[in-house]
This record gives structure tokens, C-alpha cells and sequence, in this order.
């Protein structure tokens, strides 16, 4: 099932909750009647599916993952419950006649959201729900992939192998996919044959765990990033065209033109309280590295002390950096064209001189612009400054310091390789909430 489907069984389930509803409380409700109300239950719904939309209630792909904090559904109730509501008694205020469901439309709303609730706890608790898979070989990522799945509600493991049998019988029905180790047939020869004959003659969905661990996880395995020769192919092969790059361009330069007048006043009022709280200048240049490693210069709002590290935060930086408020003045960057407002994040550029040397093929993210926000960080909390390592020697650094940089490089290699307006927006629109969420709780 897709979220088209999803959105289907909702349709449903909300028009009829509202009918029933509507039914009870009128004693007795006609067809023409109810279709006369309409007009007010359609834009509440379709109010509704955006923001369970907003709240990942229609990603499938997460959903069978793993369950959603469901004090999401919560937040979600009370914001279109009170969004409805004000548009509903602010209409009924005006010196017109017109039908609107105030007594019941907190029913509705209790119903439909134990509806959705239910059904996405446990519509993969039922066996057509769940994805069928096997594993043959032996390599990091799949082992790291099969110990997802293992965890996920949507996914059932039928066999794991180290090399497939020939004598043995592999039942297809209801085997959804089979996933092998990369190097496989470089390491086992033979297996190519029976993988041929018994699945992939067969009509079976056959797949490396290279290709699974980006599709399940929507990040790439530190085995692939690893690989020059994979990332190749995976990035040199995008589908994109001038179109898309032209679509992005003049969208950042429309929106940041409109955002423009809102953040003007807010900046301003910014660059008072900290200039009376903390007593710094309030704003600062910092050099950043651009596309293809050309250096830029990026506008914040200071939140460190002049001549401090990370450990030397502001008073007021603290509350600008919990809400990304500090970002506000990097607008006037993406009017330059210096970065977008969707991609990977600029780092330092002493900092990604660094990383060069320690996480391999690094510099992959700067082929594209990058953005004041990314599918990095929607998804994974914000990495150590790695700068602050470039005194010690390599032999003194424990390999692990890395892995926030390697998972931060995981996320925007499969942004680079599946970019599009879609995706940024939706990774807009998404920002908006993962202003209120925690680095420390993102990747929870």
C-alpha cells in the first residue's frame, strides 16, 4: 500500500464518521441536506490530510519502518482541531446563513483520530501488509539492513544466508524481494546461477543491498560511500535536467523574496535583543564552502562569543539556536545565489578540508548548492564540529569520531542521487516542524 491508498481508506473513513455524526445529532439527516454541509467538512479534511501529511502520517515507507511517536497524533488533533474551529466560529460570525458543524465537530474529530490511530498501528499487523525478504551473502551493510528489518512492524525476513543452495526449494509466493550481498558474485561465481534460475527467471524482484539499504532506509550505507565506483554510478546517473536547476533558482529567489518583508522587521528585532542581552555585534560573516568547494560567505546571527568555541554559547544564542532563528539573514544568501534554501548544509571550510581526509569521497557533497536546510537535517541530529580534531594526530582518533560524520554524509548522498522540487518541498515544508524538535530526539 501507497499513501494514495492511505489517503483513500481516510476519505472514507472521515466522510463516513462525519455522516454518522451528522446523522445522530440532527435525528435524522437527508442526502441533500449533508451534501449541503459539505462545502464545510471538505476543506476541514483536506486541512487535516496536510497536516497528518506534515506529521509523516501518509510516509508509508516510515510507517512500516518503525512505529511513529504517536504524541505526534496528539500535537496533530489539537492543531486542526483549533485551526478548524477558529475558521468555523469566525464564519458563523459573519451576517450570513450557512451551515457549520460547531456541536459536533469535536466528535468528528475524537473519532477520526482514534480512526487513524488504529489503522496505522496495526494495518502492518496483518501478513498481506508485511514485506516478505531474503538475504543471501555477507557484507556490513547487509548486516546492518537485516537488523533493521528485524526491528521494523513492516518487514518479514524468510531466509538469510550466506550463499544460496541449489538443491534447496525457495517458495515465491508472497517473496517480495531478495536482496544479495554487493559482492557476491565477485566472491561466489557459482551463486550467479542459481540466483538466475531460481529467482530472477522467475519474475523474482531481485536487488543489491547497496540499492535495498537506500530504498528502506532513504540514507546510503557507509559500505557504498566507501565504494568511488558505486557512487558513480548511483550519482552520474541521475535522472535530472536544466529544468530542474532553473524550477529551483527561480523558486528560491520568489520565495526569499517573499519571506522577505516578514523576516525584515523579525531580523531587525533580532539584532536589537541581542545587541541589548548579550552586548556583541550582532552579525557575523562566515566562510563557508559552496558548490564544487568554492568558498562563500554566509550572514548569521551571532550565538557565540567573539573568539569562542560551541561551549561558549550567548544568552540570547540559545533560544535563536533552538528555533533556527540565527539562520534568518542567510535569505539574503540564497537572493545572491550563494546557496539554496534546500540541500546539504555548508560547513566550515577548514572543517571539510578535514573530512577529506577521513570520511572517503567526501567532497561528493558540494556538487550540488548547498541549502540553509536539508534532508540531513530533518533526520539526523547536528555532528560535532569536526575542526575542533584537526590538532590531534590521526593515529590518536578513535575511527568511530567519524560516524556523525559519515551518517551526515549518508543522508545527503541520498538527497543528491534523488533530489527534486517534490522532495524540496516537501523537505520545506517538514523544516517547519523540525524547528520544534530537539538534535538531541531527531534521530529517535
Amino acid at each position: 500500500m501507497n499513501g494514495k491508498l492511505f489517503f483513500f481508506f481516510d476519505t472514507i473513513a472521515f466522510f463516513t464518521i462525519t455522516w454518522v455524526a451528522s446523522y445522530i445529532r440532527h435525528e435524522g439527516l437527508t442526502r441533500a441536506e449533508f451534501g449541503h454541509q459539505l462545502w464545510a467538512y471538505i476543506p476541514i479534511f483536506l486541512f487535516v490530510s496536510f497536516v497528518l501529511w506534515l506529521f509523516s502520517f501518509y510516509d508509508v515507507k516510515l510507517l512500516r519502518k518503525r512505529v511513529i511517536n504517536y504524541h505526534r497524533l496528539v500535537i496533530a488533533f489539537f492543531i486542526t482541531l483549533l485551526g478548524s474551529a477558529s475558521v468555523i466560529y469566525f464564519v458563523s460570525a459573519l451576517p450570513v446563513s450557512i451551515p457549520t458543524p460547531r456541536r459536533i465537530l469535536l466528535a468528528i474529530f475524537l473519532l477520526y483520530f482514534a480512526y487513524i490511530f488504529l489503522f496505522r498501528r496495526n494495518y502492518f499487523k496483518f501478513d498481506f501488509a508485511k514485506k516478505n525478504i531474503l538475504l543471501f551473502g555477507q557484507s556490513p551493510t547487509l548486516t546492518e539492513l537485516a537488523k533493521e528489518l528485524k526491528s521494523s512492524r513492516g518487514f518479514r525476513i524468510r531466509g538469510q544466508e550466506e550463499i544460496p543452495s541449489p538443491e534447496k526449494h525457495y517458495p515465491l509466493r508472497n517473496l517480495d524481494l531478495v536482496i544479495i550481498g554487493s559482492k557476491l558474485f565477485r566472491e561466489q561465481p557459482q551463486t550467479w546461477d542459481i540466483i538466475s534460475s531460481k529467482f530472477i527467471a522467475k519474475g523474482a524482484y531481485v536487488d543489491t543491498d547497496f540499492n535495498a539499504y537506500e530504498q528502506i532506509l532513504r540514507k546510503a550505507s557507509r559500505e557504498s560511500i566507501e565504494d568511488t565506483a558505486w557512487l558513480l554510478r548511483g550519482i552520474g546517473n541521475r535522472q535530472q535536467h536544466t529544468m530542474y536547476y532553473m524550477l529551483k533558482r527561480t523558486f528560491d529567489l520568489i520565495l526569499a523574496l517573499a519571506m522577505f518583508p516578514i523576516l525584515f522587521p523579525l531580523g531587525c528585532l533580532i539584532w536589537l535583543l541581542i545587541r541589548i542581552i548579550d552586548g556583541y555585534s550582532p552579525l557575523f560573516i562566515q566562510k563557508r564552502v559552496g558548490q564544487l568547494e568554492k568558498p562563500i560567505y554566509i550572514y548569521k546571527f551571532r550565538t557565540i562569543k567573539p573568539g569562542g568555541t560551541e561551549a561558549h554559547i550567548t544568552r540570547a544564542g540559545k533560544i535563536l539556536r533552538r528555533f533556527r532563528l540565527d539562520e534568518i539573514p542567510q535569505v539574503i544568501n540564497v537572493i545572491k545565489g550563494d546557496i539554496s534554501f534546500v540541500g546539504p548544509r555548508p560547513i566550515w571550510f577548514n572543517e571539510h578540508e578535514f573530512l577529506k581526509n577521513h570520511v572517503p569521497n567526501h567532497n561528493l557533497r558540494t556538487i550540488v548548492k548547498p541549502g540553509i536546510t536539508g534532508w540531513a537535517q530533518l533526520n539526523f541530529k547536528a555532528p560535532p564540529t569536526y575542526f575542533n580534531f584537526r590538532n590531534q594526530s590521526p593515529e590518536n582518533l578513535d575511527p568511530r569520531s567519524f560516524d556523525a560524520a559519515f551518517t551526515r554524509f549518508s543522508y545527503d548522498v541520498w538527497y543528491i542521487k534523488n533530489c527534486s522540487i517534490g522532495l524540496d518541498l516537501d523537505i520545506m515544508v517538514k523544516t517547519g516542524l523540525r524547528m520544534f524538535i530537539k538534535d538531541s530526539k531527531v534521530d529517535k
